[in-house]
């Protein structure tokens, strides 16, 4: 059997907790259990028929899809004909998003620095340089909205916002244990990271970022392996900036931990000989 040789493995699972920390447990790891998310569901036909009425209209201008997450979630709501009319209207998207969008044919414009994903400054600064006053734009929105200030800044310059909500963070109703795992994170503890969800990976930077912890954590998880349940979750990892250096198959958790348990050790005793 392959061991973790008694590495602290984090998992930020939520639904399947107990299984997960058996199984980490059962391949000789410290499980660090910090579970990161409840289930919100949002409902969406309201924003999207307001969208389809703009698209419809010729009332859009831009469309900003920052994430590949969020984007794919996007283009499977719109639908064959929504995505076929998109053709139509500018497209403002992070270098993931782009590659998403590019699947289903349509071209998109880089966003601020073209890096994976894009904060909202660069999302402001893209709208205020594209845009006229007058102009409507609609923005995708993956775990948080619009931020006051970004919203006010482009209202002053005479543009109109809509938004398209497609998930909210929803942290667990007992957030202790995941403001746990930020502190062992920054402070050095855990030397493994198993994500089964890219929401996890989400939920954990949030979560960091309400601490005032997030570059600290950022520079956490560079010093982890970090393990992901498949080719959905290592994208979204990837979008966030967190690099994935292994990837179950199958997609399933035991073949997650497994993977874990057999090949991490060696890769922190390998970058351990580097820094030597």
């Amino acid at each position: 059997m392959e061991w973790f040789e008694g590495l602290q493995v984090l998992s930020l699972e939520s639904r399947r907790t107990e299984e997960m920390e058996r199984l980490i447990r059962a391949h000789g790891g410290q499980a660090v259990m910090a579970p990161s998310m409840r289930e919100q569901k949002l409902d969406l036909s309201g924003a999207l028929s307001g969208f389809g009425q703009a698209l419809a209209a010729g009332d859009l201008h831009a469309v900003v899809c920052p994430g590949a997450a969020a984007t794919r979630m996007f283009l499977r709501e719109l639908g064959d004909s929504g995505v076929q009319a998109l053709s139509g209207v500018p497209l403002f998207a992070g270098r993931a998003a782009r590659a998403v969008l590019a699947e289903a044919g349509l071209h998109a414009r880089p966003l601020g620095h073209d890096q994976l994903g894009s904060d909202w400054d660069d999302i402001q600064a893209t709208l205020l340089r594209a845009l006229e006053p007058g102009q409507h734009a609609a923005l995708l929105e993956y775990g948080e909205a619009i931020p006051a200030l970004t919203a006010r800044e482009l209202s002053y310059a005479g543009l109109r916002l809509s938004s398209l909500p497609l998930y909210r963070c929803a942290f667990p109703a007992d957030s202790a244990p995941l403001a746990q795992a930020v502190r062992d994170c920054v402070l050095g503890g855990p030397d493994v990271l198993l994500l089964s969800s890219g929401i996890q990976a989400l939920h954990f930077l949030k979560y960091a970022e309400r601490m005032k912890l997030l570059a600290e954590t950022r520079a956490a998880l560079s010093r982890m392996v970090v393990v992901s349940i498949g080719p959905a979750c290592s994208e979204a990892a990837a979008d966030l900036g967190i690099p994935v250096h292994l990837e179950a198959s199958p997609y399933k958790m035991d073949a997650l931990v497994r993977l874990a348990a057999a090949q991490a050790p060696a890769l922190l005793r390998g970058r351990l000989r580097k820094t030597a």
